[in-house]
């Protein structure tokens, strides 16, 4: 959910005319927002976080004074959701489902519900809690909730960017129903939507490789594909005694870049030394990573550091596993990379490779994209004599998506989330 802005007195005098719920706010509660709103680095982040965690408290105070606990510990929620906009969900009271959303200012003209916190069996909720943090006034204010099988009897429009939009109007004022639901309603009575499909599947959690969680199904790239020359060697010169990247190689790719980029981008770094130190060279390769908006630029600087420095932690985390024996005997293998973004997103760079002795993909082989519920995403089909096929696309956390290696009447799927 986004809350539009509008003053935050006039908002306070309206809500006070509805004889809602105001929760105290106190100084241990700022103390431990500031002391968990700290460990983001950008400001904005950090007063984002701030006020959730101010919304979080209070929510838990209101409940608690009612007999109900929130069962979620807010030290141990995920960090892109203290920083986020949207609802933080899924809450945890009593066997039920809560989406909170916590905002400074909200306005008359409503809210809007982004598309998956109402569709999506991973982000839907029982009940939808909306308050507002007066940080001056040290006091929160519970300005009201709806059950989500309230939803199909309200007439929700999408804006431009495909979210619903709900009118304050259409929310529920007296907060002891809220109270009455959570203590006395079976969770079951309110239906949330299932996906059975994703019951009966093994998702890969990619998020887990950047925290060394792997499953031995997915081997180092290194190890599977043994000699095969990787992508980026396919662009640059290889050092004939090691066959490997030379650092003067990389350097040159350095130069060429800040010479490039320099009229827009700021580069530390002076790249025009005579020769670079594999220290050096990392650090730049790593400063570019972290600060160019181009995604090309991203994955090319991180396939390189994957030739160089394999394990470096800026260059995310890389598997590849074997469909052979899955897909007719055919020697391919999938390669799914992983590399996080600055804005608490991800990139993912999907592709299959030839194995063993051969050179290139058999022709009209097939890598298909589907999301949760199935629908094509992409589809990427071999030609005659290519090396690999791929496809890169950028997912949030909680995303759930299956690729489909497909070839004649044979195709295997493996179901990956962020």
């Amino acid at each position: 959910m986004n809350i539009h802005s509008d003053s935050k007195q006039i908002n306070r005098l309206y809500y006070r005319q509805l004889h809602l719920e105001t929760i105290d706010l106190e100084p241990e509660d700022f103390q431990e927002a500031t002391l968990l709103s700290d460990r983001f680095n950008n400001e904005a982040q950090q007063w984002q976080a701030y006020v959730n965690i101010l919304g979080l408290l209070a929510l838990k105070k209101w409940l608690s004074d009612r007999h109900l606990t929130l069962d979620n510990p807010i030290e141990s929620l995920p960090p892109h959701q203290i920083i986020s906009s949207e609802p933080i969900c899924p809450l945890q009271v009593n066997g039920f489902t809560v989406c909170l959303l916590t905002n400074e200012n909200i306005v008359n003209e409503g809210i809007e519900i982004p598309e998956k916190m109402i569709y999506s069996p991973d982000f839907a909720a029982h009940f939808y809690v909306l308050i507002q943090v007066l940080v001056e006034e040290e006091e929160a204010i519970l300005i009201g909730f709806i059950r989500h099988d309230q939803f199909k009897n309200r007439s929700l429009q999408k804006n431009e960017i495909g979210n619903y939009q709900l009118s304050l109007t259409q929310l529920n004022y007296d907060s002891s129903h809220l109270i009455l639901n959570l203590k006395y309603l079976s969770p079951a009575a309110i239906k949330l939507p299932k996906n059975t499909l994703a019951e009966s599947k093994t998702w890969e959690k990619l998020t887990s490789w950047l925290e060394g969680i792997l499953t031995e199904a997915w081997q180092p790239v290194e190890e599977l594909l043994g000699n095969r020359k990787p992508t980026i060697q396919m662009a640059f010169s290889l050092d004939q005694t090691t066959k490997k990247l030379s650092p003067k190689v990389v350097q040159n790719f350095l130069q060429q870049f800040q010479i490039t980029q320099r009229p827009r981008e700021k580069i530390q770094a002076d790249l025009s030394q005579f020769e670079l130190s594999d220290t050096e060279v990392n650090k730049a390769l790593v400063q570019i990573l972290q600060t160019t908006e181009d995604e090309e630029t991203r994955w090319q600087i991180a396939e390189l550091l994957w030739e160089i420095d394999p394990s470096h932690p800026a260059a995310g985390v890389r598997r590849a596993i074997d469909l052979g024996m899955q897909l007719a005997g055919v020697p391919v293998a999938l390669m799914i990379a992983i590399l996080p973004k600055p804005n608490q997103r991800f990139a993912v760079l999907s592709r299959v490779y030839p194995l063993q002795d051969q050179r290139f993909l058999p022709a009209n082989l097939k890598l298909i994209g589907l999301d949760e519920m199935g629908q094509s995403l992409f589809e990427i089909r071999a030609r005659e004599r290519d090396d690999y096929i791929q496809f890169k696309f950028t997912a949030d956390p909680g995303d759930r998506f299956s690729l489909q290696v497909n070839l004649n009447s044979a195709t295997v799927t493996k179901h990956f989330m962020i």
